[in-house]
């Protein structure tokens, strides 16, 4: 099938991108809902794998303005709801929003090719989101949670690993600084952003965190957000250090070619 996978977090994007390549599929990656309108003008998709929240214009937003279009006459690819909000009501407003499945981040392989089957074989309701399990934050439980993750690739998971020992930290970095100068939308915007990577990695205690300045941000009570971060930076340096120690046994256990 021919993918357009939209979601503004590159761990999520690259995880989708290599588990899609690897069944075989097409897949072509964009960063918001605007994107997602001017690809689908361009060429024709069957499946657009879309994050409920992103910048710029969200999925909700793009999967209303794609229905909308397929009124007039235009061909309609079927959208699937990808949240890192697993709720029954998050659920309801992607379904609302006239998107064709919903599941929960952070994506394992089984559920993502579960969902395709569903959709290539065109039934219409989609799957019931699963609550992520949780994750020993130990080297050897935060191995095993990747390589569920990323269907068993060691070349992915160390691709994973990477990017978010890259990207994470300016996320973190962006919610210092929205909590310094008490900026309500950018602290729930960085915190949401920052959460879909803690959960996608399998620091799901972090993510728990990352979730309460998100809802504070939302909220506008940023009274106890200071005292929240102290907590999130203690959580992620500890992270840190064990993905870290993850990616240097990977290289030390890395089979040399031949």
């Amino acid at each position: 099938m021919r993918i357009l996978v939209a979601d503004d977090d590159p761990s999520n994007r690259e995880l989708l991108t290599e588990l899609l390549h690897n069944s075989g599929h097409s897949v072509t990656t964009v960063l918001d809902g605007h994107q997602v309108l001017a690809a689908l003008a361009k060429e024709p998709f069957e499946v657009v794998l879309m994050d409920e929240e992103m910048p710029g214009m969200s999925g909700l937003e793009a999967a209303k303005a794609i229905v909308e279009a397929s009124k007039k006459g235009e061909r309609r690819p079927i959208i699937v709801g990808i949240s890192g909000n697993s709720t029954k009501e998050d659920e309801a407003r992607c379904l609302a929003a006239g998107m064709d499945a919903f599941f929960a981040k952070p994506v394992r392989a089984a559920e993502l090719f579960s969902v395709l089957a569903m959709l290539a074989r065109r039934i219409p309701s989609g799957p019931t989101p699963a609550v992520p399990e949780a994750v020993e934050l130990t080297v050897q439980g935060l191995t095993e949670h990747l390589d569920r993750a990323a269907g068993g690739s060691k070349k992915l998971v160390r691709t994973l690993v990477k990017t978010f020992l890259e990207d994470a930290p300016k996320k973190l970095m962006v919610i210092r600084h929205a909590v310094a100068q008490k900026d309500s939308g950018a602290l729930a915007a960085a915190a949401h952003a920052l959460k879909g990577s803690l959960s996608l990695i399998g620091a799901s205690t972090a993510a728990g965190t990352a979730r309460n300045l998100q809802a504070m941000g939302r909220l506008g009570t940023l009274d106890g957000a200071a005292a929240e971060l102290k907590v999130l930076e203690s959580e992620f340096a500890e992270l840190q250090r064990l993905l870290t120690m993850l990616e240097k046994n990977s290289k030390r256990t890395r089979t040399p070619r031949s």
